[in-house]
């Protein structure tokens, strides 16, 4: 689960090919979300997908002449799902610490729906747009106590590829409740930085940074190795 702020802006290809209008923060309007991973482990290795889903909608002007006696406004709406999978090698450096290199991909796809006022016989945004990014990055898991995990993460990519840059972090503590499963709470930012040209060389494009707080459960099938010193029921 994930109670984010979400923030940036986003242009349309239409409107910025049609009639040079710009950027927006619509974004700032968050109406839904939702946050799933899952991890599969063997030996060293492991591999972890990611889905992450935004739903945005709000009515603003996005776009005014310089003496405000015209102006366009716009009731849009921006869906957006992020998949990401990622996989890499479990590295026991001491008995609390284990670093986990890693190396995967990202993709984003946004669509974005709505009516526009203010220009003639031009009455409605629906635009799809989607780009992989590859990821590179590193997460590290610190038992002080072995109920008490504390984990973070952090990668970044596109370089260009897709999105011209985008970064995640993830941090995370939480409580081992039995050997199926762990309660876990923390905070988590992912910023994604995408541009593109239409036709006619006007950019158009998204820029969108999601943050805040994640609390949830993880669950261990099969379950974990049962310690008697650490499960003594």
């Amino acid at each position: 689960m994930l109670a984010p702020i979400i923030d940036g802006h986003v242009q349309s290809k239409n409107l910025s090919e049609d009639f040079g209008i710009g950027t927006a923060d619509f974004i700032k309007t968050l109406h839904g979300t939702f946050m799933m991973a899952a991890e599969v482990s063997r030996g060293k290795f492991f591999a972890a997908p990611l889905y992450i889903y935004t739903y945005n909608e709000i009515e603003k002007s996005i776009w005014t002449t310089d003496n405000g006696f015209s102006s366009v406004s716009a009731n849009p709406s921006m869906k957006k799902s992020i998949f990401e999978l990622k996989s890499g090698m479990r590295l026991r450096l001491n008995e609390n610490l284990i670093v986990d290199p890693y190396v995967g991909f990202r993709y984003t796809y946004y669509y974005i729906f709505g009516s526009v006022n203010g220009i003639k016989n031009y009455s409605e945004i629906n635009e799809k747009e989607y780009f992989f990014d590859p990821i590179f990055g590193i997460q590290a898991h610190y038992y002080f106590n072995p109920r008490f995990p504390i984990e973070f993460r952090a990668d970044c990519g596109g370089f260009g590829v897709g999105s011209k840059f985008t970064w995640s972090v993830n941090l995370n503590g939480g409580y081992t409740v039995s050997p199926t499963t762990d309660l876990l709470i923390g905070f988590a930012a992912l910023e994604n930085q995408y541009e593109n040209e239409t036709s006619s060389g006007n950019a158009y494009g998204m820029t969108s940074l999601i943050y805040g707080i994640n609390f949830g459960a993880r669950f261990y099938l099969p379950q974990r190795f049962k310690d008697p010193l650490i499960f003594k029921k």
